[in-house]
């Protein structure tokens, strides 16, 4: 979605679509600068000097209370603040600010709601919207911002007969004598996924927008869809030579699949003893994995900024109340940066089983150590500490649950 709230983006968990970084997060959006605008006038001349060095926004707000905002850039490995301003009484906002190349920003307003924007120097951009319907804000005057806007409104759309198709599978399910209704209805919910997952690659493949085609990609699984995630990282390069974001989320996806992560990947396969770690609980508590063994355990990685990840915890709640009787327990492993809406998360999706985190998001050494390289992803491990399945997702979990502890 193109206004990311804590529970306002969900997924199939077993679509082939998954987090990467918090950019779709799923959700969120830091904002904005005050620096000088340098205008000047000449004949046949306007809008130079700060425009080609950087960004121009100007924003009206209707309803929006007086408020403090920030911009920040999403880059591939952190957060990095820009700037920050106010929107006055009136709901207008304004300011300038240099950037480089063309990168994903968010407005972070007040209440925890933002807005993303696909911005490059020399733009001039519009933003016109309702503080009480944020989702619905409009944007001019950046043609990436624009792909990228339009491409959210699409995944919303999407989000949405995805979410209605798994409450009615949820309501075929809990009724006897039902399979034939069940299989069609699940079929339709495959269709729906696939030609979501088309409309997702052929927007990667053909924007013009670097950000807009990074951050498509981004939610696609690769344990799906490896092939066409690895041929799309060949290829970026070609279609933006001058990006330096595209090469670097090129090499880091390119060499790292190629080299550091088959090894870890490998050292976390099913067969192998599941490598012990420990790390604080949301009371401060150390929790490791060694001290729940005995048990079966679903090592969860997950973070509340994963759409993919809030749309899967229902199933991981199912399961979790279908077995916790049967010697069988969760261990959650977050990559959230922020405690506060980690333990958001825990309570709203009703969590109720043991919680980690280093509270560092994809420098997780839990999650570099076991190969993670996209969420939502899990291990099960056996009371003797082996790994005996790994990334189950939807009914996959409860089927194989159900094989196992009988």
């Amino acid at each position: 979605m193109d206004v990311l709230q804590s529970d306002s983006v969900f997924l199939s968990g077993n679509s082939g679509i998954t987090c990467f970084s918090e950019w779709i997060s799923c959700e969120h959006v830091f904002l904005l600068v005050m620096n000088k605008m340098l205008l000047f006038l000449g004949l046949g001349m306007f809008f130079l000097g700060a425009c080609q060095q950087g960004i121009e926004i100007e924003g009206q707000l209707d309803q929006s209370p007086a408020q403090s905002f920030r911009l920040e850039e999403l880059d591939i490995e952190e957060n990095r603040f820009v700037d920050s301003g106010r929107v006055d009484e009136k709901g207008h906002f304004k300011l300038s600010s240099k950037i480089g190349e063309e990168g994903l920003y968010r407005i972070k307003f007040e209440q925890n709601k933002y807005i993303l924007l696909a911005m490059k120097k020399g733009e001039q951009i519009q933003i016109k919207g309702n503080w009480n319907q944020l989702e619905d804000y409009q944007v001019s005057g950046s043609s990436g911002s624009m792909a990228l806007k339009s491409f959210l409104v699409n995944l919303r759309e999407n989000i949405k007969d995805i979410r209605t198709m798994q409450l009615i599978i949820d309501s075929i399910e809990t009724r006897p004598n039902n399979d034939s209704i069940l299989s069609m209805a699940k079929e339709d919910m495959r269709i729906i996924n696939v030609r979501f997952m088309d409309y997702v690659k052929k927007f990667a493949d053909t924007t013009q927008s670097v950000t807009s085609a990074l951050f498509a990609v981004n939610i696609i699984n690769p344990a799906f869809e490896g092939p066409y995630v690895r041929k799309f990282y060949e290829q970026v390069t070609n279609r933006f030579p001058e990006s330096k974001k595209a090469k670097a989320f090129a090499d880091r996806f390119l060499k790292g699949s190629a080299s550091a992560a088959p090894a870890a990947t490998t050292k976390a396969a099913t067969g192998n003893p599941a490598a012990d770690f420990s790390a604080p609980t949301p009371d401060g508590q150390s929790l490791s994995l060694s001290s729940l063994k005995g048990k079966w355990v679903l090592i969860d990685f997950w973070a509340s900024w994963c759409a993919p990840c809030r749309a899967e915890n229902p199933n991981v709640v199912r399961a979790f109340q279908q077995f916790s009787q049967k010697n069988f327990t969760i261990l959650g492993v977050s990559l959230d940066t922020s405690k506060e809406k980690w333990m958001e998360a825990i309570e709203k999706d009703e969590l109720k089983w043991n919680h980690v985190s280093e509270l560092k998001g994809w420098s997780s050494a839990i999650a570099r150590n076991y190969g993670v390289e996209s969420i939502p992803q899990n291990f099960l491990v056996d009371p003797n500490g082996n790994i005996v399945a790994t990334n189950l997702k939807g009914d996959a979990l409860v089927q194989k649950l159900s094989e196992l502890l009988k």
